[in-house]
């Protein structure tokens, strides 16, 4: 039996090993064999990826492999010799803060991103232990993964879209999960760090002049989902005189501008920020969005509408910004990468709706698919006007068919 006090002792112990453990630096000892400080070279931070662009690959791995390491090795000692589980995981960030505040070198160290995905792998392991077919979720988020890092290459900006989508579905499907708390500290660690490096190193840069101009259009883009969370709780009704008057309006002053030089003179020339190229004399985006939007409500069944509604809302930003900052493959008038992001947005909005509305999941897949090539194909019209439209389509008379079927 322990004394009493022996537990605080050893909780002590333990966190104290794991910031010893987490300050040890691969990186910073790999540099100084090959003659370099890695914290003034490159990007400045002691770890694998600095490491691997200046130093190579060989040294590079062993890296990675023990900074993961740490913060396991941390949690696992202090279960070991059997302290709480809050002192546990409190190891586990000690490694962390080892790792960014090495004391040797003059606190300075890396960021920790890597000790830090080492102890949520740890989670998420104990996460599918007590939920094995959770290991369906985490292949349809790898898929999300594998699209965003081939459209930016970039691990920073996956971490930020992908992690948060992995916390909510953990959340929904087992929201008692005994570490949740500490898995949410972890992820915020990691997002924010990601967060910072997107601003210091620009890994997210627009130069279209276009979208430097019009960017307040995909800002004001995500308030639309007020016609989503209207249509549960209200009747269609209602929400379509809501919509309807809306677009109405947007529609009222597109004719004035066609009827009125001046009218047209003024959004066109002296409120350039209002029009985009080409708008002069056709509907804006915005009014074929809202009309899109209207027509939707009307004529598809509720949830098809919400689904549809919600690819043209939100996958459309993810298309615009992604394919604009990453764009290398043009193809008709938009890029591969655009479109590409544009799928992997509707994905997150496929899993989202198929975990708080039990839509089917095969129906909002193929509809996903179905907004994406809407999305991409060159017909003349619009996206904003087609996409919805047609996915809520595909969607429809995929459900007559397999009520047809079964």
């Amino acid at each position: 039996m322990l004394e009493p006090g022996s537990n605080s002792l050893l909780c002590l112990f333990s966190i104290a090993f794991g910031y010893l453990v987490g300050s040890f630096s691969p990186a910073y000892f790999f540099g100084r064999l090959k003659g370099v400080d890695i914290r003034q070279i490159g990007t400045g931070n002691a770890g694998t990826l600095n490491l691997f662009h200046n130093c190579g690959l060989k040294p590079a791995i062993p890296t990675a492999l023990f900074d993961i390491s740490k913060g396991i090795l941390a949690i696992v000692l202090a279960q070991s010799l059997g302290v709480n589980i809050i002192c546990t995981q409190i190891s586990g960030f000690a490694a962390i803060v080892g790792h960014v505040f090495p004391f040797y070198l003059r606190f300075r160290g890396g960021q920790g991103v890597a000790t830090a995905t080492g102890v949520m792998l740890l989670y998420l392991v104990k996460y599918v232990k007590t939920d094995n077919a959770f290991l369906y979720t985490l292949c349809f988020l790898l898929i999300i993964v594998g699209i965003f890092y081939y459209v930016t290459r970039k691990g920073a900006l996956v971490g930020m879209i992908v992690l948060p989508v992995l916390c909510y579905s953990m959340l929904v499907r087992n929201p008692g999960f005994a570490y949740m708390a500490f898995l949410l500290v972890v992820v915020v660690y990691i997002v924010t760090i990601g967060v910072l490096n997107t601003v210091k190193f620009k890994l997210l840069q627009i130069r279209d002049e276009t979208f430097s101009s019009h960017w307040w259009r995909v800002v004001l883009r995500p308030c639309a989902v007020i016609f989503v969370v209207l249509y549960l709780y209200w009747p269609q009704r209602q929400v379509l005189v809501f919509v309807g008057s809306i677009a109405l309006l947007f529609i009222l002053v597109d004719v004035v501008r066609f009827v009125l030089h001046r009218a047209n003179e003024l959004f066109a020339v002296r409120i350039r920020s209002f029009l985009k190229k080409g708008e002069a004399r056709r509907f804006t985006s915005m009014t074929m969005f809202l009309v899109a939007a209207f027509i939707v409500l009307l004529v598809f069944h509720k949830d098809i509408a919400i689904a549809a509604l919600t690819y043209l809302i939100f996958a459309d930003i993810f298309s615009k910004i992604f394919g604009l900052a990453f764009g290398r493959h043009k193809l008709f008038d938009k890029t591969v990468e655009g479109s590409l992001a544009y799928l992997g947005g509707a994905l997150i909005c496929v899993y989202v709706l198929f975990t708080s509305l039990g839509i089917p999941l095969l129906m909002l897949c193929i509809g996903a698919i179905a907004a994406t090539i809407a999305e991409f194909m060159p017909v003349g019209l619009d996206d904003n006007f087609t996409v919805g439209i047609v996915s809520g389509a595909v969607m429809t008379v995929m459900r007559i068919w397999g009520q047809a079927a079964f």
